[in-house]
């Protein structure tokens, strides 16, 4: 029955015996012996050395020594070796067996044999392809994979994981997860996820990690687990982690870009808004002040109203800075750019700075004589100054020591990344290698961020009632627009403000745009007085006009309007000496009427005048026909005296004979 069951078991089942004198004998042999040795019992049982002799050869010695241990402590045998059978074939065999001694003192093996070369060939493809898989994950960057066991210790490390958390392979190999990576805050809910993960396969969900280097700094990634259970082995857990580092600057630029974005929209509509509401409010201020100006000269200094008009003609002058302000802040006034000093503008306007600030408040002013010239308007530029320093001063006036710094230096071109705001757009074009700095800081009362959001905005203030109307950094960003400048704030609160402006250093002299051509116009003496055409869609503003030329003497026919002022002129041509038009009319333009009258009338000059006046009106202008373009004048006096002397400068020699 024993031979029976033998035949029918795979593999092969001898009883192997050693005398004490040495000798051997192979008592049982199954028949397995052929399927794995190529030999029959009957020839093994002669010769049992037939059998080491196909062991390989690097196994022999090992073999030996597994052998000879189990049987000199009787302790029980197992062990693997190849072999290399009479066909030429390789097996894997793996062998168990017990050793004891019978009653004569003999040493007896039971022993069992099978072939495992199969599964030893699965196994080496197995270790391959996980050898193949851990060089492949070596070479992905930024791609963290770690291998920890049931133990937390850590038995795989890619180059990945190195890189991200600052451990070598040979540093983290051994050492547990909770040492090396993990906060210390974080360690018993991972400890918990992890043991809930081994014990019942409960998933840890993916998600962003702060993490930790080691050097203590945080590392934020997008972790995912992976449990791996294979039959036979202990289970393992390998996290995937993804640096999200890149990505989170990538987002905190972008956040930056839009909100630079949304900032210079806002400030546009802001702009757009308030210049048109600056347009009409001019005129009505013109209006006021022109009357005002009348009045007082038909009022004798003893009358009761002399004292009223005087005090409305004070709030009238009022209003009328706040709607020149309005006028900078969004661009309604042209800028006469030039190459300019940075140093020798600051240097001018240090007296008027000092000249204004309060008793203990210091000025420091550095000045560094190898900053590039810029390219900007010097009025404007000053302006800023004396804006941001009595912004500063007000900040600062309650601290123990007050002081404002204003430094000025050369710096490179600004990295995306340094927290500019652009209040044109981020520029476009490249920088040159060296641009100037102008630095305006106080150790004040400082802001808070929900300030330094709305610190730009027109008519935002934190001053008191009455004491300031919010326009002062405004005109500030209105500037910089216009030069192309970024400016970047830093403040917070109890520490002072910091106003960092940059600004491009100019180009090349011929790259400069070139200066307007001289007037064609030739000043005449004793000019007749022939009359002025005015067109201007406000009547008030052409009322004002009228009375203030019919004063003067001189005689001026106001229109209100194009059709107005072609019809004057169709009545009555070689009258009129001269055109003065508003540019912003219904319906048709300053600019299109001059096309219109130079078209008809070639000898008629035509002047334009504008609340604002820029690069684009100056050119469509000329284009057009018109002699120059002027700003509109703010009082009576200028009114009149400005259109005595465009008579005197526009009207040609020819026209000086004959009568009105």
């Amino acid at each position: 029955m024993l031979e029976n069951l033998a035949r029918k078991i795979p593999g092969a089942l001898f009883r192997y015996c050693v005398e004490l004198d040495g000798r051997s004998r192979l008592d049982f042999m199954s028949p397995g012996c052929r399927d794995i040795w190529e030999l029959d019992p009957q020839a093994v049982a002669l010769d049992m050395g037939a059998l080491w002799a196909m062991v390989h050869e690097d196994d022999r010695l090992a073999m030996r020594a597994s052998v000879d241990a189990s049987a000199a402590a009787l302790t029980d045998w197992s062990h693997q070796w190849r072999i290399a059978t009479p066909s030429g074939r390789t097996k894997w065999l793996h062998g168990v067996g017990r050793p004891e001694r019978s009653p004569e003192g003999a040493l007896v093996w039971h022993v069992f044999v099978l072939d495992v070369t199969s599964s030893r060939h699965a196994q080496a493809l197995r270790l391959e392809a996980e050898q193949r898989f851990r060089r492949l994950l070596d070479q992905v960057p930024n791609v963290a994979v770690q291998g920890y066991g049931t133990d937390l210790k850590v038995h795989y490390w890619n180059r990945a994981s190195e890189t991200l958390y600052g451990y070598s392979p040979d540093e983290a190999m051994g050492r547990g997860l909770l040492d090396l990576i993990i906060p210390d805050e974080m360690k018993p809910a991972v400890q918990e996820a992890v043991h809930a993960m081994f014990t019942r396969g409960d998933p840890i969900p993916p998600g962003e990690l702060d993490l930790r280097h080691k050097d203590g700094g945080a590392v934020s990634v997008y972790s995912s687990h992976v449990l791996l259970a294979r039959e036979g082995q202990d289970p393992e857990m390998f996290c995937v982690d993804v640096d999200l580092s890149e990505r989170r600057r990538a987002e905190a630029s972008r956040a930056q870009l839009e909100a630079q974005l949304r900032e210079s929209q806002k400030m546009e509509a802001l702009g757009t808004l308030a210049g048109g509401i600056a347009h009409d409010f001019n005129n009505i201020v013109a209006a006021i002040m022109g009357n005002i100006e009348l009045a007082l000269e038909d009022v004798p200094p003893d009358h009761p109203a002399h004292t009223s008009l005087q005090e409305v003609r004070k709030a009238g002058r009022r209003a009328r800075n706040v709607v020149q302000q309005i006028l900078a802040f969004t661009r309604r006034r042209a800028a006469h750019k030039e190459p300019l000093d940075l140093g020798r503008v600051l240097r001018e306007t240090e007296g008027l700075l000092r000249a204004g600030l309060p008793a203990g408040v210091a000025l420091e002013i550095d000045i560094d004589p190898d900053v590039p010239a810029v390219l900007g308007d010097l009025t404007q530029l000053e302006q800023v100054l004396l804006n941001l320093c009595t912004n500063a001063w007000q900040a600062c006036r309650d601290a123990p020591a007050p002081r404002i710094r204003v430094a000025l230096d050369a710096v490179p071109a600004p990295g995306p990344d340094e927290g500019v705001l652009w209040p044109g757009g981020a520029p476009s074009a490249r920088w040159p290698l060296r641009n100037a700095r102008l630095t305006v800081e106080d150790n004040g009362c400082g802001m808070d961020a929900a300030t330094q959001a709305r610190v730009f905005e027109p008519f935002f203030t934190t001053k008191p009632p009455g004491t300031g109307t919010g326009l002062g950094l405004a005109v500030v960003h209105g500037v910089l627009r216009e030069h192309g400048a970024g400016i970047r704030l830093v403040s917070a609160p109890g520490e002072g403000a910091r106003f960092v402006m940059l600004f491009p250093a100019a180009p090349d002299a011929a790259a400069l745009p070139a200066t307007a051509p001289p007037s064609s116009g030739s000043p005449v003496a004793n000019v007749p007085d022939r009359p002025v055409v005015y067109v201007d869609d406000d009547t008030a503003i052409g009322d004002l006009v009228r009375r203030a030329f019919e004063r003067s003497g001189r005689a001026v026919t106001v229109a209100h309007g194009a059709d107005e002022c072609l019809a004057h002129l169709r009545r009555s041509p070689g009258v009129f000496a001269l055109v003065v038009t508003d540019q912003n009319m219904p319906g048709v333009s300053g600019v299109e009427l001059a096309a219109q009258i130079r078209a008809e009338w070639p000898d008629v000059p035509v002047v334009i005048t504008s609340g604002y006046v820029s690069d684009d009106l100056c050119r469509r202008a000329a284009a057009a026909g018109a002699r120059d373009v002027l700003h509109k004048p703010d009082t009576v006096d200028q009114v009149v005296s400005r259109l005595q002397a465009l008579v005197a400068q526009y009207v040609p020699r020819d026209a000086t004979r004959g009568g009105a």
